[in-house]
């Protein structure tokens, strides 16, 4: 019920924000231009993600890793030519096996929870240089964790919007609620509770002809504070009693990627991705992603697609009774080891060209409203320690004009 009233008041939120917008647009110089007719677009999303296997971090490594997600997301931009206001948000609930067993006993309050996350952004275009400037705020909180976050960005386009060039910096400030397995409550400390993630991203995107697109990124990253997750277990070769995960509090991050789409027919295209990582617990990956969509007419899609991600292991990473007690940093969560990993599904889209259904004009913001697409996408996910995963989304396409 707590989700299906977050998603409400969102909906509402974003239906006030087009009525709020103008029926007529403004230059830069602030003077009336021609009646409105600019479209509003929104989407909603909602998706089921499951999962299973046997490497719980809650555990030491060992035991059940079984989590259900449900999420709703509700995204909404752009009112004119030169504003727009981003809404990005929704919640998600999940129930886990894993995270239950921090206590002794089932059905825990880390047995299941409901997150809720939201971002707004404000972006204003100067039309004569090409150039965006951008704003964003953020928050994101659940039983034991909050987050807040805030951002600036900048982008410049130029030969004829052929090439752009994307700025982005952003600041996450976190905290838990620090919540210790049963067991050791009073007898572990960390020296905090406070996380800051501070990241720093470039993107250039050119169109090389009018088949081929290419589009390059590096990013960089670097976390301070409490890097390690408080209720997860260790368990040691050498003694019997477990310990807390323990990491250093820096880590530094930096992922690398190159993005190519080509235009083989206008019913086919190859979207291609891929991505190198490194940081500095050791950890370094190769991800390459493949995407086809297949326009089987005009209005339906279908669009197979590939990933496929190896890593190597942090130096910290032990399976269960591995480690050794004399240690200064240790985990055995099984994302800090070195795996290999699939991921293939199928998007499915219908998008009809007056739309799947079409109102008449909405009293008060005057505008139709219209339902553009339905988008259903559905895939399988598996990795070499054993965890599998399905999940399942929706994206619905809507407007306002």
């Amino acid at each position: 019920m707590k989700i299906q009233i977050i998603v409400l008041i969102q909906f509402l939120t974003c239906i006030t924000l087009f009525s709020q917008s103008s029926d007529a647009e403004k230059n830069a110089e602030g003077n009336k231009m021609l009646p409105n007719s600019r479209e509003i677009e929104a989407n909603f999303l909602t998706s089921y993600y499951q999962q299973d296997g046997n490497n719980a971090a809650v555990t030491g490594g060992i035991g059940t890793e079984k989590l259900i997600d449900f999420a709703n997301i509700f995204c909404k931009c752009s009112l004119d030519s030169i504003n727009s206001v981003g809404i990005y948000g929704g919640a998600d609930f999940y129930s886990s096996a894993s995270t239950d067993n921090i206590d002794s006993y089932t059905s825990s309050a880390s047995s299941q929870d409901v997150r809720t996350f939201a971002t707004i952004s404000y972006n204003r275009k100067n039309l004569k240089a090409g150039e965006t400037y951008g704003i964003r705020a953020g928050f994101s909180t659940e039983y034991d964790y909050n987050s807040f976050s805030a951002g600036v960005s900048y982008t410049k386009e130029w030969n004829h919007g052929n090439s752009e060039l994307n700025l982005n910096a952003q600041a996450f400030i976190d905290n838990w609620s620090i919540i210790y397995p049963y067991e050791l409550r009073g007898e572990v400390t960390l020296p905090g509770s406070a996380r800051k993630s501070f990241n720093a991203q470039a993107n250039f995107f050119q169109v090389i002809n009018k088949r081929l697109q290419l589009g390059v990124s590096a990013e960089f990253v670097q976390m301070t504070g409490l890097l390690s997750t408080p209720f997860h277990r260790v368990y040691f070769k050498d003694i019997s009693k477990p310990d807390i995960e323990r990491l250093p509090d820096l880590r530094l991050k930096v992922p690398l990627g190159i993005r190519l789409n080509y235009h083989f027919k206008d019913y086919l295209i190859a979207r291609t991705f891929y991505r190198y990582y490194w940081d500095d617990f050791g950890i370094s990956g190769h991800t390459f992603e493949i995407e086809l969509p297949v326009k089987l007419s005009l209005s339906f899609t279908l669009g197979p697609f590939y990933r496929y991600h190896r890593q190597t292991g942090s130096r910290y990473f032990a399976p269960f009774q591995s480690h050794l007690s004399s240690e200064i940093f240790y985990s055995s969560d099984y994302d800090l080891s070195a795996f290999e990993s699939n991921k293939y599904g199928l998007t499915v889209r219908y998008s009809p060209l007056y739309g799947l259904l079409r109102t008449g004009n909405i009293p008060l913001i005057n505008r139709l409203f219209m339902m553009k697409y339905i988008e259903s996408r559905i895939g399988i996910y598996n990795r070499s320690t054993g965890l599998n995963a399905l999940f399942v989304s929706l994206n619905l396409g809507l407007s306002l004009k």
